[in-house]
């Protein structure tokens, strides 16, 4: 679980310089989120990390996203505690 947190880390950092994708960080969480057999949700920290991610991609409107820099700066800080 190590790798998928420094994965979760390193793609939010990218999102909160701008250099990653919303879309592709989303669709990779969503992936996570969706493997039963890795049990991701037994560790909590990273679980709502996931979640966090899987919604990175939401608009409120058309090209509006619902998230920006400062919601993925906070993510990042939640997930150092």
């Amino acid at each position: 679980m190590d790798d998928v947190l420094t994965q979760v880390r390193s793609l939010i950092t990218g999102l909160a310089q701008g250099s990653a994708s919303r879309e592709e960080a989303a669709d990779w969480a969503m992936a996570r989120i969706k493997d039963e057999a890795a049990d991701y949700s037994s560790d909590a920290n990273l679980w709502a990390a996931l979640d966090r991610l899987a919604g990175a991609d939401l608009q409120q409107a058309p090209g509006v996203y619902l998230h920006g820099e400062e919601d993925f700066r906070a993510w990042l800080a939640d997930l150092d505690g």
